[in-house]
């Protein structure tokens, strides 16, 4: 039957539910055949078939697998890419591929690279023995190849702690999308990253605002352990660029209690006038806890912000503070009963119960 349901998606001129009908079907019956057609299904110029297609596909599981690296030796660079990007769709459950798209790293096309490489950081863990490729790969000058192996190294995770100093390397990578990916890499590697935090607070004083943001990011991915970069935080409070002074606060935010001694620096932001810039210091006292005592009098006054959003973020700082908000419940009990966003009157209960 699963003929027919594969010659009923083709058909244009059908309603769309009943081609996705049709798709649903042939990822019901898990035959290997199907692999190939759901996957090239996707390119039929409608989302809702791409995404029946997708979703099909995946449900076929490691069936797909014997089919996808057939075409993964196609002479067709677009067949190889096609069949790599169809193996990173399954995941996990295409570790048995992880030999042959480690040997797709080498493939003459580009695409095909990328494809394997992004396939292998989707099958996670299992492709550890891939990282030495990337790390390679990080020391090239083509920035696709180092967001690919930088894409991949984050789903390999932890693991992956080799590359480490390799990524830190390109964390200043002028190419914006490179750069990201380098940076997430880190933060998906964690606390292993903490003994670079120091090199990566150097670059905070990079000439590029963009760097100097994605470095701030970075380093509050690492999290807690990231202490070292506690005072280039807090010195870059002040950057002329907003972006950089959010991603600053967001991330003494994200080490937390242990950024307690950026306090002083970060009172001085309740005057900032991007409300981006305030939002994010409200949810980095939030991190920080009942060491931001000092901050409840500001955040009552961010509880008076045009933006829902601030409001929002100061209710739970004063929540995350506890019983030294005391005297902000009566502003706290208003936004409860009258705030316009469902979220703040919620979070203003709830703030009321810790704080009490």
């Amino acid at each position: 039957m699963n003929w027919f349901w594969k010659f009923l998606f083709t058909l244009d001129w059908l309603p769309i539910p009943v081609r996705v009908h049709a798709l649903q079907k042939l990822g019901e019956s898990p035959k290997p055949a199907s692999a190939w057609p759901l996957l090239q299904a996707r390119k039929r110029g409608n989302t809702m078939i791409a995404d029946a297609a997708i979703a099909a596909f995946k449900q076929l599981g490691a069936a797909a697998v014997d089919p996808l690296l057939k075409r993964l030796n196609d002479n067709a660079p677009a067949d190889r890419a096609i069949a790599a990007e169809g193996l990173g769709l399954l995941g996990k459950e295409a570790r048995g591929a992880v030999p042959a798209l480690i040997g797709k790293l080498n493939d003459p096309q580009l695409t095909v690279r990328v494809k394997s490489a992004e396939a292998l950081g989707r099958i996670g863990p299992s492709s550890i023995e891939a990282v030495p490729q990337f790390i390679q790969w990080l020391k090239e000058r083509e920035p696709r190849l180092i967001e690919a192996a930088a894409r991949a190294i984050g789903g390999i995770g932890p693991l992956a702690k080799e590359a480490l100093s390799a990524l830190v390397d390109q964390v200043t990578n002028l190419d914006k999308p490179a750069r990201e990916a380098v940076a997430e890499a880190i933060g998906k590697i964690g606390s292993l990253a903490r003994i670079f935090a120091g090199k990566l607070a150097g670059h905070l004083q990079h000439l590029d605002a963009d760097v100097r943001e994605t470095v701030a990011r970075a380093i509050g991915a690492i999290g807690p352990d990231a202490k070292a970069a506690v005072p280039a935080l807090a010195e870059q409070l002040t950057d002329v660029d907003r972006a950089v002074r959010t991603a600053c606060a967001k991330a003494l935010g994200d080490i937390g209690p242990n950024a307690a001694s950026a306090i002083p620096q970060l009172l001085e932001l309740f005057n900032d006038k991007d409300y981006g810039v305030r939002e994010a210091l409200a949810r980095a006292f939030a991190g920080i806890g009942p060491a931001s005592a000092p901050a409840v009098p500001g955040l009552m006054r961010l509880l008076q912000d045009d933006r829902g959003s601030v409001r929002l973020a100061a209710v739970e700082a004063l929540a995350a503070i506890g019983s030294e908000s005391a005297i902000a419940l009566t502003a706290i009990k208003t936004l409860a009963k009258d705030d316009k966003y469902p979220s703040v009157r919620s979070a203003a209960q709830a703030a009321i119960t810790k704080i009490t």
